[in-house]
């Protein structure tokens, strides 16, 4: 059959080298820390049990945070500068940037997510604003208000704030007048 359509030969060959070339190139990579398994290593199953290093679910664990802030805390780890935080009388949570005069809040750099940051949740007691919420229209002409993708906008008033569904976090702040 591949004799009767010569260039579907060529085109066979073709990727059977790019194949040999690709597997011969991730096998040439050093790999520092792989170990060759022993031949007589082998269980009667022919399967060997491994397990990861404490050291990589550490580091795996860790990495697994977000990359944008305002993120849901329910989905993985804030940024560095964030805090898991909820809103006094609003349900869910989200990742709150910190902030004061000098280090506004940063954009919100969601696809198709107009919610603006700005400083507005306090501490209870606390004199003035130092974490961000991305405030959002719960009316608007924007679908869920312009929150991020699974965010729902929270009507508190007569704006609203993002929030993700999920347990309130340890941390409760108010919004700011």
């Amino acid at each position: 059959r591949i004799a009767r359509y010569p260039t579907m030969k060529y085109a066979i060959l073709l990727f059977a080298l790019i194949g040999a070339l690709a597997c011969g190139a991730h096998a040439a990579r050093e790999t520092p820390e792989a170990v060759p398994l022993a031949a007589q290593s082998v269980p009667e199953g022919g399967f060997h049990v491994m397990e990861l290093s404490s050291e990589f679910l550490f580091d795996a664990e860790n990495m697994a945070g977000h990359k944008l802030p305002y993120g849901n805390p329910n989905t993985g780890a804030c940024m560095p500068d964030e805090q898991k935080v909820s809103i006094q009388g609003l349900p869910g949570s989200f990742c709150s940037p910190e902030c004061s005069p000098s280090k506004p809040c940063p954009a919100d750099k969601y696809r198709l997510a107009t919610a603006e940051g700005q400083c507005v949740l306090q501490t209870p007691g606390s004199p003035s604003p130092s974490q961000c919420a991305l405030i959002c229209e719960p009316n608007g002409m924007y679908p869920n208000g312009g929150c991020p993708m699974s965010a729902k906008c929270q009507p508190i008033q007569g704006l609203g704030i993002c929030t993700y569904p999920g347990p309130a976090a340890d941390k409760t702040l108010e919004a700011s007048n």
